[in-house]
């Protein structure tokens, strides 16, 4: 799991931990299977796009990773219109996460995932996006020094796919730690910095550290452009500390989108037989390095 991600998989499970509480009259604690992770179209199913395999743990008790993640299970994804299968396996260094380099992603394909455990199965089936025409003078294979003020307007990244009503997700990730955060846009100049990691990311990986936006590709004509081009012009807005940052720009497809839309998350991802999600995605991602 790459750094991008890791925080996303915490967030989510930790997420799926509390989702059973007892609050109340609320139900009562139960242990389910959970499934969080995406296939990237046009990449590899390798250990950096795993998926996580876990069991719920009582929110009275620390979340564990470790403990949670789900040994040994027989997991396996199929390209439904071959019939090709490849099962996917975890490492004992990280129990729980499933992955396959052999399994070569491609967009525009159906596939379903598998996954037994104790006699019980999970599945889900995810369409992979079609790829997004990215045009955009940042470049992905180097870190790209840029300006936060005027940033979309100076190095805009102009979009274009096979249909309008593409969901388009777009992430920024801050990479730089609590200590070394510094606002771009300080509230004083005795408070440049975060004062706490609430501050900071809401004490568990959570805004500002990762901001994301969804929206359709036909919602992103931007006026600002000749000839109503379709582009992504405020994400300068989702930057919030100087330093390393990632922008992401992907097409997603139904289950994740409706994972992070949905009222109750862990229920909208896909998932039969557990909970959590199996999606798929399409895209490009962007080294930033903001300076002032």
């Amino acid at each position: 799991m790459n750094i991008l991600r890791t925080g996303t998989v915490l967030l989510c499970a930790l997420l799926l931990s509390t989702s059973c509480e007892k609050r109340g009259t609320g139900p009562e604690y139960q242990k389910e299977i959970t499934v969080f992770g995406y296939l990237w179209g046009n990449q590899s199913a390798d250990s950096t796009h795993a998926i996580l395999v876990a069991y719920t743990e009582p929110v009275v008790q620390p979340y564990s990773l470790a403990q949670a993640g789900i040994r040994g299970a027989l997991v396996s994804v199929t390209e439904t219109a071959t019939g090709r299968r490849t099962v996917l396996h975890d490492t004992p260094r990280r129990p729980g996460f499933y992955f396959n380099d052999s399994l070569a992603v491609r967009p525009k394909t159906i596939y379903r995932l598998s996954v037994f455990v104790e006699g019980r199965e999970v599945t889900a089936s995810t369409t992979v996006p079609s790829e997004l025409r990215i045009n955009t003078a940042l470049r992905h294979d180097t870190v790209n020094v840029v300006r936060q003020q005027q940033l979309s307007k100076t190095t805009p990244v102009f979009l274009d796919g096979e249909s309008a009503d593409q969901i388009v997700l777009v992430e920024m990730f801050c990479n730089e730690t609590f200590e070394n955060a510094v606002y771009v846009n300080p509230f004083n100049d005795k408070h440049t910095k975060p004062r706490d990691r609430d501050e900071y990311d809401g004490g568990n990986n959570g805004p500002p550290r990762r901001i994301l936006g969804v929206a359709r590709l036909k919602e992103l004509v931007s006026p600002d452009f000749p000839d109503n081009r379709t582009v992504i012009d405020w994400y300068s807005s989702m930057i919030v500390f100087l330093g390393s940052n990632t922008l992401t720009v992907m097409a997603i497809d139904g289950n994740y989108h409706h994972y992070l839309t949905g009222e109750h998350p862990e229920l909208m991802g896909g998932v039969q037989g557990g909970i959590g999600v199996f999606g798929s995605v399409c895209g490009e991602k962007f080294p930033l390095r903001v300076v002032k």
